[in-house]
């Protein structure tokens, strides 16, 4: 009898155990947002995955290196004017230093200050992006008055402006009003804030500049769960306001035909875009070399900026410039696995910014100079000559580090509870009969 009663609890308590283990996935797989007291006991991001931290510093180290190697060559095409030959790369290597030594800066420092850092960062590049249409201060260059003079520096805000966007992100929208998910929660302030950047920026004269900001913004307010029809409106009436500010100059709208059709114009509006082209052909499967390239020699305009691709291309060639891209997408990879296991909004939106602000604007520049999206002046991350650029991009890796180096990861559910729904079927099956045979027997 004793027996009997033993075989028929061991028989329940299987019955009962995969109902247990689905619960407890179901729990795992839906997790809330930890409070303070949990995430300081979780494991730290850098720590959960720290392959995709390697990854973020290995592929900014490489193509950095990449950049200063494409600015060597092409700072000695100017000496065919009479210039310094390594003007561009001394100038390139003081911003790489300055750069560097901000990106260690803040790696070491402990991201859950920047609330209110970055409020005052936001005030200050707010003030920066005004003070360049006063005369003593701003400076004009390439059509966009979007440069501060500042006694021998030469600063470009609307490069900050970026970043500063990023970090107020953050800091909103991981605030618990935030989190209500109302559509005035997330337009006031963040979506005022980001739309009064992209109008200064664009009265700058720097449409291309606008557009990745207006992209950061429709890109962290779809991570913080905007319902999909407010994001679609906001993204919609983004559009449309870039088409209206294309269609006032005749500057922009000729670039928007030259991009529709290239040969249209060659000698003309197209010029650039068809010199591009030509460089990226010359270049073949291998390229000409390093430092053989033609086009840089004052046939390509902005050759050490915007299209420095090409220049990578015609001298490394087509398998030159996949590594490139290759780069760039384990870079955006990398930064989508630290931020997908993040366990803190703050540092989940932080990390998920600076991984849109490098890889966005990379898919922009990379875009404009094979042809595929309209050329908009925006320097490639890492690679191309401009020294705000480069600071600020150095500035968002040591960002993405630091809240890697202390934010807290969220737990992963293990295989064997995983898989336990699965073995409890083949107990059962070993049992004999189907699922529910032992319960209409009993």
């Amino acid at each position: 009898m004793s027996q009997a009663v033993v075989r028929e609890t061991s028989i329940l308590a299987r019955r009962t155990q995969p109902a247990a283990q689905d619960a407890i996935v179901r729990a795992q797989r839906t997790q809330p947002v930890a409070t303070p007291t949990e995430r300081s006991q979780l494991a730290r991001l850098r720590d959960e995955a720290p392959g995709s931290y390697r990854l973020v510093w290995i592929t900014t180290l490489l193509l950095l290196v990449t950049g200063m190697c494409m600015v060597l060559s092409v700072s000695v095409a100017g000496a065919v004017e009479g210039g310094d030959k390594f003007g561009l790369l001394r100038t390139q290597s003081v911003a790489t230093a300055v750069g560097v030594a901000l990106l260690i800066v803040i790696w070491r420092a402990d991201y859950r200050k920047l609330r209110v850092a970055s409020m005052a960062f936001l005030g200050l590049v707010g003030f920066a992006l005004l003070l360049v249409h006063i005369p003593p201060f701003g400076r004009t260059a390439g059509g966009a008055s979007s440069y501060l003079k500042l006694g021998p520096f030469t600063l470009q805000p609307s490069e900050f402006a970026k970043l500063a966007l990023v970090l107020t992100g953050a800091h909103l929208l991981s605030m618990r009003r935030a989190q209500t998910g109302n559509f005035g929660a997330y337009v006031w302030p963040f979506g005022i804030i980001g739309l009064g950047m992209c109008g200064l920026v664009t009265l700058e004269g720097d449409l291309g500049t606008a557009i990745i900001i207006g992209g950061l913004l429709l890109g962290l307010l779809w991570l913080a769960g905007m319902k999909a029809k407010h994001w679609i409106l906001l993204a919609g009436s983004s559009l449309a306001a870039a088409a209206g500010v294309i269609l006032s100059s005749p500057e922009r709208t000729s670039r928007i035909f030259s991009f529709l059709n290239p040969s249209a114009d060659p000698q003309g509006s197209s010029y650039q875009l068809w010199q591009s082209l030509v460089a990226l052909g010359r270049g073949g499967w291998f390229g000409v070399g390093p430092g053989e390239s033609i086009q840089k020699f004052q046939y390509l305009p902005k050759a050490h900026t915007d299209m420095i691709f090409s220049i990578l291309g015609e001298e490394y060639g087509l398998l030159g410039a996949l590594a490139v891209i290759i780069l760039f997408g384990a870079f955006a990879v990398a930064c989508w696995r630290l931020a997908r296991r993040c366990a803190d909004p703050m540092a989940r939106y932080l990390i998920a910014g600076c991984g849109m602000l490098v890889t966005l604007q990379a898919v922009v520049n990379i875009g404009g100079v094979i042809g595929a999206l309209p050329l908009t002046g925006v320097p490639l991350p890492f690679i191309s000559y401009g020294r705000s650029s480069l600071v600020v991009m150095l500035m968002a890796v040591g960002l993405i580090l630091a809240v890697a180096k202390r934010a807290p990861a969220r737990s992963v559910v293990p295989a064997a509870v995983r898989c336990a729904n699965v073995t409890h079927i083949d107990r059962r099956r070993w049992d004999g009969g189907p699922r529910g045979a032992r319960s209409g027997a009993r």
